[in-house]
C-alpha cells in the first residue's frame, strides 16, 4: 500500500532519512554545490524518499544534444561547446504541493483530429494539452466575410474529446497585411476577427500569436511569424511596437468575451540568434541564424513603458519552444539544466522588466531517427520532469505523429513524433504514457542530490515520488531508507526491492541500494 501521509507521519520519516556514503568505497569527486532548493515547510513533505550518492563524478549528458538536423528551424552548425550538468534543479515559484493543470501535451498537423486511430493513442497516452493553428487567412479571405467550417471540426473535435487545445493565430491574409507572418496594417479588422474568433470557441482557454515571431529574417524563414525585423510592412514604427499592439487588442478582446482565457506571446523560439543581434558566446555567433536575440527585451521595454489602464494587459504569459541543442548555453548564462535553464533565463526579463506572466512550453522534441529510439524517450522524460520541476505550466512535445517519408525535405526526415508515420506507438509512446501514469497531478517538492547525476522529489495525495537517472552512462548507486521500494522504469515495468533482497545493493539494515543509469527511472517507498 503507498504511503497516505499525515503531518506526524511525515515528520517521522523526514528524521530517518540519511545520506550514506558510495557503497564501493572507492573516493568520489565532489559534486557542484547545489542550486538553492525553496523552502518548504515540514507539514509539506512527502514520504522521504531519497539520500543519494554517487560512484561516478557529474558528467555531460550528451544524450540530450542533438545534431543541428534534428531541429525544425534552421540552426548554426557550429558545435556547442559542453557544459558541466548541475545535479540540482534551480529555484522554483511552484510551491510544494500545487500541481499544474494540464501539464503534458503533444502538437498535432491533424492527425489527432482526423485519425481516429492516432486520436485514441494520444488519449490512452494521457495527451491533455493539443497544440494546433488556426489560420486567419482561410478563415476571413474577403474582410468581413467568414468561413468557420474547417476551423468548426477541428476545435470541436478537440474539446468534445476532453484535449485542452492550445491555438496559434497564424497566417494573416492579404487584405490585412503584406505579409502572412507579420505585422498587420489594418489593426481594426485584425481586433474583428480576434473578437469573432474567441466568440465562437469559449472552450478554447489558451490563444498565442504566431509562431516564433522573433524571427528576423522576414517570410522567406518564416516558421509562423517575422516581428523580429525592423519595419517589415512599411509603417514608420518597429514590428515588436506592432506586435505589442495586436497582443493589445487581442487581449482585450479576449477577457471581454472569455474572462479565463489567456493570451500567450510567442511562442519564441529565443534561439538560433542571428549574427546582428546574437549575444557574446552564443554558439556560432549567429552564423546562419534567423531570430533576434532583443526582441523580447523590446517588447517587454516597451510594455513597461506604455501600462494600460484599468487593469489591462499585452498578454498574460509566454511561451517558448526549446530544443536541446541550445541548452549548454543557456545553463552557461543562468543556471539549472536544459528546459529549465531556458526557463529562468526569461524569468529573469520578466523580473527584470516587472512583468507577471506564467511560461508554456510550445515546442519540445528529439528525432528518433538520428538519435535513436532510447535516446528519444530518454528526452522526453527527462525534459518533462524537469519543465515540471521548473514551474512550468503546459509542456508541448514536437509532435505526436511522425512526418511521413514523401514529404519534401527535409521534414521526410524529422521523426520527432511518439507514434510513427503508419500510427504504430514507438518507444517515446511508451515513456511518455509512463511519465503521464507517475506524474500527472504532482507537485515538485524539492531538488534531490545525486552526485554524478540527477533527482527531483514529487509529492502526489500526499506521497512523495522521486526521478532520478544518471548523467552518463556510468550507473550511480543512492541509497533508500526503507523497507520495501517500487522502481519504475522509463518504459513502464515495475518492480519491487525489498531490504536485504538480492536486489538491495546496500548491506545495511534499513537501507536500500539501487543502482541507476542515464535512463529516469521513478521510485517510490512502499509498505
Amino acid at each position: 500500500m503507498y504511503l497516505n501521509l499525515r503531518i506526524f507521519i511525515v515528520l517521522w520519516l523526514a528524521l530517518a532519512l540519511t545520506m550514506l556514503a558510495a557503497c564501493s568505497g572507492k573516493s568520489e569527486t565532489p559534486a557542484p554545490s547545489p542550486t538553492t532548493a525553496p523552502a518548504t515547510s515540514a507539514a509539506a513533505a512527502p514520504t522521504a524518499v531519497i539520500a543519494a550518492t554517487a560512484t561516478n563524478p557529474p558528467a555531460v549528458e550528451q544524450t540530450d544534444a542533438p545534431a543541428a538536423t534534428d531541429i525544425p528551424s534552421p540552426v548554426s552548425a557550429t558545435e556547442v561547446p559542453p557544459a558541466s550538468v548541475p545535479t540540482a534543479v534551480p529555484p522554483t515559484d511552484v510551491p510544494a504541493a500545487q500541481a499544474p493543470v494540464n501539464y503534458f501535451g503533444a502538437s498535432t498537423y491533424g492527425e489527432i483530429m482526423y485519425n481516429e486511430t492516432a486520436r485514441a493513442l494520444a488519449t490512452l497516452a494521457g495527451v491533455q494539452v493539443v497544440r494546433t493553428s488556426v489560420t486567419w487567412g482561410d478563415i476571413e479571405k474577403t474582410r468581413g466575410s467568414f468561413d468557420w467550417d474547417a476551423t468548426d471540426h477541428m476545435i470541436n473535435t478537440l474539446t468534445e474529446h476532453n484535449f485542452e487545445p492550445l491555438t496559434l493565430i497564424l497566417d494573416n491574409p492579404g487584405w490585412a497585411s503584406n505579409t502572412l507572418c507579420g505585422p498587420v496594417n489594418d489593426l481594426e479588422g485584425f481586433e474583428t476577427f480576434v473578437r469573432e474568433l474567441f466568440t465562437r470557441y469559449p472552450r478554447v482557454h489558451y490563444w498565442a500569436l504566431y509562431n516564433e515571431p522573433d524571427n528576423a529574417k522576414g517570410a522567406e524563414n518564416s516558421s509562423g511569424g517575422c516581428f523580429g525585423g525592423d519595419d517589415l510592412n512599411g509603417n514608420g514604427v518597429p514590428d515588436y511596437q506592432d506586435y505589442a499592439a495586436q497582443l493589445r487588442v487581442a487581449w482585450r478582446a479576449l477577457h471581454q468575451v472569455n474572462p479565463q482565457g489567456r493570451l500567450l506571446v510567442g511562442a519564441l523560439a529565443y534561439d538560433n540568434f542571428d549574427q546582428a543581434s546574437a549575444p557574446p558566446g552564443y554558439p556560432g555567433g549567429g552564423s546562419g541564424g534567423s531570430f533576434n536575440y532583443h526582441f523580447i527585451e523590446q517588447l517587454l521595454d516597451y510594455v513597461r513603458a506604455n501600462p494600460l489602464p484599468g487593469g489591462a494587459r499585452y498578454f498574460d504569459d509566454v511561451s517558448f519552444n526549446f530544443y536541446a541543442i541550445y541548452g549548454p548555453y543557456w545553463e552557461r548564462q543562468v543556471g539549472g539544466v536544459g528546459v529549465s535553464a531556458k526557463a529562468n533565463k526569461l524569468r529573469q526579463l520578466l523580473s527584470d522588466y516587472g512583468v507577471s506572466a506564467g511560461l508554456v512550453v510550445s515546442e519540445t522534441g528529439a528525432n528518433s531517427q538520428s538519435r535513436g529510439d532510447d535516446q528519444q524517450s530518454e528526452f522526453a522524460v527527462k525534459t518533462f520532469t524537469r519543465g515540471l520541476a521548473s514551474g512550468i505550466m503546459h509542456m508541448v512535445w514536437w509532435t505526436f505523429q511522425d512526418f511521413p517519408d514523401s514529404n519534401s525535405a527535409p521534414s521526410n526526415t524529422w521523426k520527432f513524433g511518439l507514434i510513427d508515420q503508419a500510427a504504430n506507438p514507438k518507444p517515446s509512446y511508451s515513456a511518455y504514457q509512463t511519465m503521464v501514469n507517475q506524474l500527472n497531478g504532482a507537485a515538485f517538492l524539492q531538488p534531490l542530490q545525486v552526485d554524478g547525476g540527477e533527482g527531483y522529489v514529487f509529492t502526489r495525495d500526499g506521497a512523495g515520488k522521486a526521478v532520478v537517472w544518471s548523467s552518463s552512462e556510468n550507473p550511480v548507486t543512492l541509497a533508500f531508507s526503507a523497507r520495501t521500494l517500487q522502481v519504475v522504469s522509463m518504459y513502464g515495468e515495475i518492480k519491487a526491492i525489498t531490504d536485504g533482497s538480492p536486489k538491495d545493493t546496500d548491506p545495511s539494515a534499513g537501507r536500500i541500494g539501487l543502482a541507476v543509469n542515464q535512463f529516469p527511472v521513478y521510485v517510490q517507498v512502499v509498505e
